[in-house]
């Protein structure tokens, strides 16, 4: 087997919250994925794919070949027992085991074009010179980025003791094996030289009970009882991933060193790369679409945008030199050029011809990372204006907003709604405004004198602006601590 996996293989991967939905598409679409399952932060699904495949997986942060999920179990008040209990529902069969892990050893083991080609291999361990002896062959550091980590390891003097991830830990002087050598338990000789770490994360009741290192610990030694196995903490050739909550223990292995979400084409990382993709999933670009970005920053829209439909054109505008530059050293990095421009402009002031582009996609900024001049509520209305005048009909808008903005836009969009019922319900009723009463909702007979010329001004602007526009969605994304929102709409002509 040339670096696939065998018909079947059962995965699953992490999402940013809101995202699931975008990646449970993306499998069905590039893998032709079957037993699709979406829970809150993971998709689970079986393909028939090789690890190219896998890899090019764009809305997911991390991948793991499946070993088990199932759902919590009551725990024994008493904390040995308890462990007891964990330690035999969570490992369960070694023939699981032995079976998870053939398949990441057909992951693992490359073909023999690339492992001629390259001294990394696709787990991102440096391969040994020839002139390097076993004695003497160096592992890299696994930075697995797996939140509130917990390693077992075992000691010279064979007690156990705990430790918790260090990311850029010193490396060992340690022989690689290759996973192919590794796997038989009863044997017990090839077996205990498959090194491996257990990734703890807890959650909800169980966290109470137990802390993710205890869990770790305890769960490490059952892989080293049931598979003889040696915990090594800063080299691991395997990692074991397991995740206890209220809504179920899932066990994995990941399949690669890095989260997929890292990408390694881009430089300088902006916007989170897996939203930036779903904004890019959620514009309908074609090829030969002209895209834009008014407001692109460190380009990273541009980028995903270019690298999964490189048969459109991609125009990138911001104002912020700064920005600019490190956009431009982003793109050259990815090898792009030919498909991205940069310009320096307002995105009140766009250099395009009216009705231009097929695509405008932007992230609104919130103020937070980097700083804006303006009120962004304030001058909203002014770059919606620009964005849709350079739109073409039934062109597609996508815009990343806070939430702030995003209730804004709603009201927004209710009261574009609410004044055009109200036109037809006077149009129907044939009445003569100059002698109708007034309402009796007091916001309906605000005289529009009282409203200053600047609020005015905005309001107008706002009626042509979501005149022109049908809303196609609202999606509700996390950005870590952040909490935003996308917006997709479709522009139309107007009558």
């Amino acid at each position: 087997m040339s670096g696939g996996s065998s018909p079947g293989s059962r995965y699953f991967c992490t999402a940013s919250r809101g995202l699931e939905r975008f990646l449970v598409e993306e499998v069905r679409l590039k893998l032709s994925a079957r037993d699709v399952e979406q829970v809150s932060g993971k998709v689970f699904f079986t393909a028939d794919a090789d690890l190219k495949k896998l890899k090019n997986l764009k809305c997911a942060e991390r991948l793991f070949l499946f070993v088990k999920k199932v759902p919590p179990i009551q725990i024994p008040r008493h904390k040995g027992k308890g462990v007891h209990v964990l330690q035999e529902y969570v490992i369960g069969e070694s023939s699981k085991w032995l079976d998870v892990v053939s398949k990441w050893q057909s992951l693992w083991d490359l073909s023999k074009e690339q492992e001629c080609t390259s001294d990394v291999t696709e787990t991102g361990i440096k391969r040994p010179t020839q002139q390097e002896s076993s004695e003497t062959r160096k592992r890299p550091k696994l930075d697995l980025d797996i939140p509130q980590a917990t390693v077992f390891d075992e000691s010279p003097t064979g007690k156990h003791d705990l430790h918790s991830i260090i990311q850029g830990s010193c490396q060992n002087n340690t022989t690689i094996q290759r996973p192919d050598e590794l796997l038989n338990p009863q044997g017990r000789g090839a077996a205990s030289c498959m090194h491996f770490r257990v990734s703890c994360r807890c959650s909800g009741k169980i966290a109470k009970m137990f802390t993710s290192q205890e869990l770790g610990k305890a769960i490490g030694i059952a892989l080293v009882r049931e598979m003889g196995w040696k915990a090594e903490l800063r080299n691991p050739m395997l990692e074991v991933y397991v995740h206890l909550s209220d809504i179920h223990y899932v066990v994995g292995i990941p399949i690669v060193r890095l989260p997929l979400a890292s990408r390694n084409y881009i430089k300088s990382a902006g916007l989170r790369s897996t939203v930036a993709w779903a904004m890019a999933y959620l514009a309908d670009i074609t090829a030969g679409s002209l895209v834009l970005d008014p407001m692109c920053g460190l380009g990273t829209i541009l980028l995903e945008a270019a690298k999964e439909w490189p048969n459109a054109h991609y125009h990138g505008i911001d104002n912020t030199a700064s920005q600019l530059q490190i956009a431009s050293a982003n793109v050259c990095f990815a090898k792009l050029t030919s498909n991205i421009d940069l310009t320096r402009a307002s995105v009140t002031e766009l250099p395009l011809l009216t009705e231009s582009v097929n695509v405008v996609i932007c992230d609104i900024p919130f103020g937070k990372k980097f700083k804006i001049s303006q009120d962004t509520k304030t001058i909203m209305p002014y770059i919606l204006k620009e964005m849709v005048r350079v739109l073409s009909t039934d062109g597609t808008l996508v815009l990343l907003l806070s939430q702030e903005l995003s209730l804004d836009m709603q009201q927004w969009q209710k009261s574009k709604s609410h004044q055009s019922n109200k036109e037809k319900f006077a149009a129907l009723q044939n009445t003569d405004t100059s002698t109708s009463e007034p309402s009796s909702n007091p916001a309906e007979n605000v005289d529009v004198e009282d409203m200053s010329i600047a609020e005015k001004e905005q309001s107008e602007v706002k009626t042509k602006v979501l005149a022109s526009l049908v809303p196609k969605g609202i999606f509700q994304v996390s950005l870590g601590v952040t909490e935003a929102s996308i917006h997709r709409y479709k522009k139309i002509a107007i009558t």
